[in-house]
């Protein structure tokens, strides 16, 4: 269904959300587009939420976005900290380029996985093997040099991004998940609108949106049902 498209109300979000809390299709000062607009995008946080709490190994991305969820940055030689993009929700998988141009995979560790002080990990240069999240930023051991890295263009990550949000001109933008959900939209617009007035489809609209969540748990975590062995990297120890 379309964010909001006055021409085909039978396919719009927001004409939806006005029949369901029984406002006629021109009235659109009742609930206003903004208003609309807000409890939408609130509506996609959650749903990409539960999305990616019920994917498993499947890897979910708004398909709104015209790239790939990924990006390559520079590294600078003696420097193992950099910071992860700010659209960037969850780190699928981080890899580095050698100086000969092989990509390397990154494995993630955890600092309480060692015993060792961090300072006295990898305490010479070379080409990263483990990343560690601290912040908003990424820590790469061992730190990367240029004998052995390739330091331009070279760290690689593949991330989970938050959905692409609706703007309040935005006509016949669909949501970024799968079509039989999209009125998961305007079933919680309609909620928002109709809570603070204590209305009687409150009921309706909550049963509504629970079996609609139960529908996109199942639907997204079978998507990965066939994946019947995970193939995991062995992870050397940390002394």
């Amino acid at each position: 269904m379309q964010f909001n498209n006055p021409s085909s109300p039978a396919t719009s979000l927001y004409h939806d959300t006005l029949s369901l809390c029984g406002i006629l299709s021109t009235d659109t000062t009742t609930l206003p587009v903004v208003d609309f607009t807000r409890s939408a995008n609130e509506a996609l946080k959650e749903t990409n939420q539960l999305i990616w709490q019920s994917t498993g190994e499947w890897e979910f991305d708004d398909s709104n976005y015209a790239t790939l969820p990924s990006a390559k940055r520079d590294m600078t030689a003696s420097v193992n900290n950099y910071l992860i993009p700010s659209y960037a929700q969850k780190i699928d998988r981080l890899q580095v380029l050698d100086n000969a141009g092989d990509w390397h995979k990154v494995t993630p560790f955890d600092k309480g996985m060692t015993k060792e002080a961090l300072e006295e990990l990898y305490t010479t240069t070379g080409l990263p093997e483990y990343y560690d999240i601290v912040g908003e930023s990424l820590v790469l051991y061992p730190t990367p040099d240029a004998t052995t890295c390739t330091l331009t263009q070279g760290l690689e990550l593949f991330f989970s991004r938050e959905m692409d949000e609706f703007l309040i001109t935005d006509t016949t933008k669909e949501p970024g998940f799968n079509s039989d959900f999209h009125r998961m939209i305007s079933l919680k617009a309609a909620l928002d609108w109709a809570m603070p007035k204590g209305l009687s489809i409150i009921s309706s609209l909550q049963n509504q949106i629970s079996n609609m969540k139960d529908n996109i748990a199942k639907f997204y975590g079978s998507r990965d049902r066939d994946l019947k062995v995970k193939i995991v990297p062995p992870l050397r120890s940390f002394k």
